[in-house]
C-alpha cells in the first residue's frame, strides 16, 4: 500500500494539480505523468510486486505522458504465467486496483500476459491501438518491452489488411461526431480532426507503411491536448466537448483574447490533422496497391503509368502534378481545375509550389481555370487541401480574416470560409439557369468576406472587400462591381420575401432597385441566396421559404421584362377557405377553425381561423397556438365584413395538428376571457437571460417599407410566447395589425409588423415612439 505521506487520495489531486498555467502545456503533462508513476511505483512497491516476471504497465494517456486533468488511469498488470500461481495473481491485483478506485480515479485495468497481449492485439483493433501505447511503470520492464515488441510486430503483420478498417473507423467516429473545425461546440478528442485522429495518424506510423508530418501533427497535438487540459481543469470534469458557456474561460486560460480567436486556432489545428490523416492514409493505401511500395519484385513494369495533360498538367500514382520543366502560366490552376473536376489529391510538392508562389494578381485566361475550378464535383476537397498549405489566402486579399472563422448563429454549421465553399458547391445547381454563372460562383465565394471581428453589417462592409477581391481575381471592373453589388445585397432578398408584405409595392420596388433593375443580376442573387440558406444548413431554408422567395422572384422578373404576370402558387391565404372560415363565424357568432388541404409533404401547415373581430382578437388567437405547441411561422391578419380571418403558417404536420374541434373550443374559451389579466398569463418557463449583446433584442421602424401602414420589425430571442407577447402589447396600444410576417432562424425571431391606427392610417410619430419602446420591454422579457 501507499505510504503515509502519500495517501490514496493523492492520485486525484496530483491529476487535478498544476493545470492553471497555460503556457506549461507538454511539459506539464510530462511532469504530471511523472508524478503518477511515481505514486504507482509507491503503490506498486507496498502491495508487495515483485521485481521480475510481473509488471505494471501503462497505456492510454498516461502510456504516451499526456495525461489531462480529467484524464482515468490505464493500466496493464503483465504476469509471466509461471511467475505467480493464480491466488498471488489476484491479491497483487487487488492491492493494486482498491486503493485508486479508492482515490476516486476511474481506472480501466487488466490482467495479461504478454502472449496474451499479443492475441488481443490481434484480434480487437482498439485494442491494439491502445496497446501500441504500452510502457513500464513499475516491475519488470523487460517484460513489458517484451510485450510492447510482440504488439508492434504484430501490428506490423497485419497492417495490410487493418488499413481499411482503421480507415472506417475514423469514417465512421467522423459520421458519428462530425469536424472539430467547423463545429460551434467541438469535440476535442472525438470529433474529426481531434485527439482520437492524432491516434490514428500514429498508429499508421508504427505499421511501418505510411509516415507523416510529425512536426506538424505533434505541434496541433499539444494545441488540443492543452485546449482539453483547460476545459477539463474549468470544468472539473472528465468531458472533452468545448460547449459554449466554457468557451470564453477556457480560451483566456490558454492564453486567448476572445473564445473566437482560441476556436480560430482549434480549428487551424483540427484541419491540418484532418489533412494529415487523409495524407497518411491514402499513402498507406498506395503501399499496399498492387505495385505499391510494399509490393515485393521491382523493374520497370512497376512504374507506375504516367499520363500528360495540357498546360503542363501530370496525373501519375493517382495524384495530380506539374511539369516542373513547363512555362504555361495556366499550370498550376489546371492542376487545381483536374483535382476538383476528377476528385484525384493533389500531389505534395505541387501543393508545396502553389503555397510558395506569388500572389499577384490573375490573368483573365488563369481566372477563367480558377472558374471553372470551383465549378468541379470534388472542389470542397480540393479546397482543404490548397487551404491546409494557405494557398486561398495568397489567392484571395480578405481571405485570411475570415479563414477558421467561427460563427455564432445557430443557423451556421462551418466556419465562414468552409461555408464560402460549401456555397459555392451548393450554386453549382444553378449553373445552368443564369447568364453569368462565373458571376454567381465568385459571388458565392466571395459573399461573407466581411464576417470580421467587430463588423455589424457583413454584407455592406463586405461589398467593398469582395469588389477588391474579384479585380485581384482578374475580373473587369464592371463585373467587379456587380460581384459587390451580389455580395451587398445577398440577404435581400430572402429578408424581403420572408419580413415584408408581398402585396405591398414597397416590397417590388425594393427588391427591384437592390438589383439594380438588372433581370441577369435579379437571376444571379436568385440562385445566390438559396445556395448561401442550403449552405448554412437546414433551418435556413424550406419549401416555405422557398415559395416566397420565388414569388417575390416572379414578381421581379414581370415587371422587368414587362410580361403580364401569370397565375402562381405563393404563400398566401387561400381565399374559398377564408370565405368559407367568414360564412361559418356569421352563421355560428363564434370561433371557426378549418385546415385547408395540405400541398405539400413539407412539416409546415396552414391553420384559417376566423372569429367577430374586436379587440384582442389576434393577442388570443396567438396565446391559443402557444398553449397548443404550434410554432407559428407567418401571419396574414385580415377583417372581412366584421370578421378576423386570420391565417397562420405553423411547423407541424398536418398529422400531428390538433383535431379543429380542439382549436375552436380552446379559442372560444380564450375569448371569452380576454378581458381578464390573469386569464392572458402563458404557464411558460421564464426565458434565460441574455449572455452577450448579441442576444438583446432590437425593435427598428423600417420607414418606407409601406405607404398604408407603419412597418415595424422585432428582433429578439425566440421563445414561445414571443409572438403572443407583441400582439397583447399591440392590443394594449390599441393598435391594428394589418400583417404580421415571421420568421425563424435558429434562436432568433424576426418578426415585421404592419401596424395602423383605429382609423386604419400609418401611426403618427409619438404613437411610433410609444409601440416601439413597448415592443423594446416585451421583447426583452
Amino acid at each position: 500500500m501507499p505510504s503515509e505521506g502519500l495517501p490514496a487520495r493523492r492520485i486525484t489531486q496530483v491529476l487535478h494539480d498544476g493545470f492553471a498555467d497555460p503556457t506549461a502545456g507538454p511539459r506539464r503533462r510530462l511532469d504530471q505523468a511523472a508524478l503518477v508513476d511515481g505514486w504507482l511505483t509507491e503503490l506498486w512497491e507496498g502491495a508487495g510486486g515483485p521485481a521480475s516476471g510481473a509488471a505494471l504497465a501503462a497505456i492510454g494517456s498516461l502510456g504516451r505522458r499526456d495525461l489531462g486533468p480529467g484524464s482515468d488511469l490505464d493500466l496493464v498488470l503483465l504476469l509471466e504465467p509461471e511467475a505467480l500461481d493464480a491466488s498471488q495473481s489476484e491479491r497483487l491485483a487487488s492491492a493494486l486496483w482498491y486503493p485508486i478506485w479508492d482515490s476516486g480515479t476511474s481506472l480501466d485495468h487488466a490482467v495479461r500476459s504478454p502472449e496474451e497481449c499479443e492475441e488481443v492485439a490481434r484480434e480487437d483493433l482498439r485494442a491494439a491501438i491502445s496497446l501500441l501505447d504500452l510502457r513500464p511503470v513499475a516491475g519488470d520492464a523487460e517484460l513489458v518491452e517484451g510485450a510492447a515488441r510482440r504488439v508492434r510486430a504484430q501490428w506490423r503483420r497485419q497492417a495490410r489488411r487493418r488499413v481499411g478498417d482503421l480507415v472506417e473507423l475514423a469514417t465512421d467516429r467522423s459520421h458519428r461526431y462530425g469536424s472539430l473545425a467547423h463545429s460551434t461546440e467541438p469535440n476535442l478528442k472525438s470529433d474529426r480532426g481531434g485527439l482520437r485522429d492524432v491516434t490514428v495518424i500514429r498508429a499508421l506510423a508504427e505499421s511501418w507503411l505510411a509516415d507523416h508530418d510529425h512536426e506538424v501533427v505533434d505541434a496541433a497535438a499539444r494545441t488540443l491536448g492543452d485546449a482539453r487540459d483547460a476545459l477539463q481543469a474549468v470544468t472539473g470534469s472528465s468531458g472533452t466537448r468545448l460547449g459554449r458557456p466554457d468557451q470564453d474561460a477556457v480560451a483566456a486560460l490558454t492564453g486567448h483574447a476572445t473564445a473566437d480567436d482560441h476556436h480560430a486556432v482549434l480549428a487551424e489545428s483540427a484541419r491540418a490533422v484532418s489533412w494529415e490523416l487523409h495524407r497518411t492514409v491514402r499513402a498507406a493505401e498506395a503501399a499496399i496497391a498492387p505495385g505499391g511500395i510494399s509490393t515485393r519484385g521491382a523493374g520497370t513494369d512497376r512504374r507506375p503509368a504516367l499520363s500528360r495533360l495540357p498546360h503542363g498538367v501530370l496525373v501519375q500514382s493517382a495524384e495530380v502534378s506539374v511539369d516542373p520543366t513547363s512555362r504555361d502560366l495556366l499550370r498550376d490552376m489546371a492542376a487545381v481545375r483536374h483535382a476538383a473536376a476528377t476528385g484525384l489529391p493533389l500531389a505534395d510538392a505541387t501543393l508545396d509550389r502553389l503555397a510558395t508562389g506569388g500572389s499577384a494578381p490573375l490573368l483573365p485566361a488563369q481566372r477563367d481555370v480558377l472558374v471553372d475550378a470551383l465549378a468541379g464535383d470534388h472542389l470542397v476537397d480540393t479546397y482543404e487541401a490548397l487551404d491546409v498549405k494557405g494557398v486561398f489566402a495568397r489567392w484571395i486579399p480578405g481571405w485570411a480574416e475570415i479563414r477558421n472563422r467561427p460563427q455564432r448563429s445557430a443557423v451556421h454549421r462551418f466556419t465562414v470560409d468552409r461555408h464560402l465553399v460549401e456555397t459555392v458547391r451548393e450554386a453549382q445547381r444553378f449553373l445552368a439557369r443564369v447568364n453569368r454563372p462565373d458571376l454567381l460562383l465568385v459571388a458565392a465565394l466571395l459573399h461573407d468576406l466581411g464576417k470580421r471581428p467587430g463588423q455589424r453589417d457583413h454584407a455592406a462592409e463586405g461589398a467593398p472587400l469582395a469588389q477588391t477581391a474579384a479585380r485581384h481575381l482578374g475580373f473587369t471592373m464592371a463585373d467587379a462591381r456587380t460581384i459587390g453589388l451580389l455580395v451587398r445585397e445577398h440577404l435581400t432578398l430572402i429578408g424581403l420575401a420572408t419580413g415584408r408584405d408581398l402585396a405591398d409595392p414597397a416590397t417590388l420596388r425594393d427588391l427591384l432597385h437592390a438589383v439594380d433593375h438588372d433581370a441577369d443580376t435579379l437571376e444571379i442573387l436568385r440562385a445566390l441566396t438559396e445556395a448561401d440558406a442550403i449552405a448554412a444548413g437546414p433551418a435556413a431554408w424550406s419549401t416555405w421559404r422557398a415559395d416566397l422567395v420565388d414569388h417575390l422572384t416572379d414578381m421581379a422578373r414581370d415587371a422587368l421584362t414587362g410580361t403580364t404576370p401569370a397565375p402562381r402558387v405563393a404563400l398566401t391565404p387561400q381565399r374559398s377557405v377564408q370565405e368559407a372560415v367568414l360564412a361559418a363565424v356569421q352563421r355560428s357568432d363564434s370561433a371557426q377553425v378549418i385546415y385547408p388541404a395540405p400541398t405539400e409533404s413539407e412539416p409546415i401547415s396552414q391553420i384559417c381561423v376566423g372569429a367577430p373581430d374586436g379587440s384582442g382578437v389576434f393577442a388570443a388567437m396567438a396565446r391559443v397556438l402557444v398553449r397548443m405547441h404550434l410554432d407559428v411561422h407567418s401571419a396574414v391578419v385580415v377583417t372581412m365584413d366584421g370578421v378576423a380571418v386570420n391565417t397562420w403558417w405553423v411547423a407541424a404536420a398536418s398529422s400531428d395538428l390538433p383535431h379543429p374541434s380542439v382549436l375552436r373550443s380552446a379559442l372560444d374559451r380564450e375569448l371569452a376571457h380576454r378581458d381578464r389579466a390573469d386569464a392572458r398569463v402563458l404557464e411558460l418557463p421564464p426565458p434565460p437571460p441574455p449572455r452577450t449583446t448579441e442576444d438583446a433584442p432590437v425593435v427598428t421602424l423600417l420607414p418606407g417599407a409601406s405607404r398604408e401602414a407603419t412597418v415595424v420589425q422585432v428582433n429578439a430571442r425566440n421563445r414561445p410566447s414571443l409572438l403572443a407577447d407583441v400582439a397583447e402589447v399591440i392590443t394594449v396600444h390599441h393598435l391594428q395589425l394589418r400583417s404580421a410576417h415571421v420568421m425563424t432562424l435558429g434562436q432568433r425571431a424576426v418578426d415585421v409588423l404592419y401596424l395602423t391606427d383605429q382609423h386604419a392610417r400609418p401611426l403618427d410619430p409619438p404613437s411610433v415612439g410609444r409601440i416601439v419602446a413597448a415592443l423594446m420591454d416585451t421583447a426583452a422579457t
